[in-house]
């Protein structure tokens, strides 16, 4: 599924959230404000691989959306997931405690510019500058899903 204005890409956030929007490379770009992160992956098929990117939090875009928590409950917060997902499919997932103020703290970003280029035509990236390997950058996101965790059915393990 993919997003597209014209030539312009867009993020869907969705799911557990009050206000479900569709946004473009530069409205996260110009609502939010931007962070920088110089990252060095170390990529298993070709080494280290060095960028800087720019754009603004994960943590402020989905809080924008009005997630679907108490935010005065910290537990309740912690059980909440994050699912990212790329143009071409691939999809990672993050905890909602990995990124909020109150546990991990970390500095996700939707990328909205890479060494300098705008992303507008490629599409937003996910950027964990935390990771040692860059596994979970997410090219082209197309949709950003804030959820619970579903525990399966039966005795537990």
């Amino acid at each position: 599924m993919t997003h597209k204005r014209g030539a312009e890409r867009h993020v869907a956030v969705v799911g557990a959230v009050d206000r479900p929007a569709l946004l473009s490379v530069a409205e996260l770009r110009e609502r939010w404000p931007q962070r920088t992160a110089a990252v060095t992956f170390d990529c298993a098929t070709s080494g280290p691989r060095a960028h800087t990117f720019t754009g603004p939090l994960l943590r402020d875009v989905v809080t924008a959306a009005g997630p679907g928590f108490d935010p005065a409950r910290r537990k309740d917060r912690s059980r909440f997931l994050l699912e990212v997902t790329g143009e071409d499919g691939h999809t990672t997932v993050l905890s909602w405690a990995e990124i909020d103020e109150d546990f991990g703290d970390s500095p996700v970003l939707l990328a909205t510019a890479l060494d300098g280029a705008r992303l507008d035509g490629a599409g937003a990236q996910l950027v964990v500058p935390s990771d040692r390997c860059g596994a979970r950058c997410i090219s082209g996101i197309t949709r950003v899903r804030l959820g619970t965790y579903a525990r399966p059915e039966g005795p537990a393990r």
